[in-house]
């Protein structure tokens, strides 16, 4: 077993020694992702949107799956970690792919259509830490200033930020079924999202957000 694969079992043993959702998992986690990050080792095809989004969704659920279904027997922690990123990869890839197909079938000349690679709020980085991604969901899920469901399309006050943000970015829904459920056109969902929601988002976290290897992060 190589020096990195030890290093890293470390760590993976000390957070499944630990209940979830308890600090000291959290912790251990952490530190295990700060590591893959530094590791040199990641597989990484492009940078851009997709990829980001690939590695943040491969880390976030990583904290909840680990303990469950990394066999180390069976191989190298980095080996299974990659595995999982192309596969997340490849599942971006073919969302994308389904939002193109999607846009062409049903755009419309007099709505502005969000291109289908800006698929998150571009203030989320691949390495926020899971405890500021927490409490950005929890912002999200509370608006204590009712900043986000003010914000909506016209006569339209279910198509609000909150439920938005809280559709697509926590639950991860297309947009079609967002448009749907709020009950406007695709394209008037996408410009508001884009004109209007995303700038609330990354106002929150240009101050909040806290990156991998930073010394405050268990603050």
């Amino acid at each position: 077993m190589d020096e990195l694969n030890l290093h890293l079992q470390s760590f993976i043993q000390e957070a499944c020694s630990h209940i979830p959702a308890s600090p000291q998992r959290r912790k251990a986690l952490n530190c295990l992702l700060r590591s893959v990050l530094k590791s040199g080792c990641l597989w990484t095809p492009a940078a851009g949107d997709i990829y980001e989004e690939a590695l943040y969704k491969t880390m976030l659920n990583l904290t909840k799956t680990l303990c469950d279904k990394y066999d180390p027997s069976r191989g190298s922690f980095m080996t299974w970690f990659n595995t999982c990123l192309r596969n997340q990869y490849k599942d971006e890839i073919r969302a994308v792919e389904r939002d193109r197909s999607h846009r062409q079938s049903v755009w419309q000349s007099d709505e502005v259509e969000l291109d289908p690679l800006d698929r998150v709020a571009s203030g989320i980085d691949a390495t926020l830490l899971l405890n500021t991604w927490e409490s950005f969901v929890q912002w999200i899920k509370d608006d204590p200033d009712n900043l986000l469901k003010a914000c909506h399309i016209e006569n339209n006050p279910k198509a609000n930020c909150q439920l938005l943000a809280y559709l697509r970015l926590v639950i991860g829904k297309e947009w079609q079924e967002i448009a749907e459920e709020v009950g406007s056109s695709r394209g008037a969902v996408t410009s508001h999202w884009s004109r209007k929601c995303q700038p609330l988002l990354r106002e929150w976290l240009d101050k909040n957000q806290r990156l991998f290897g930073e010394d405050n992060y268990e603050r």
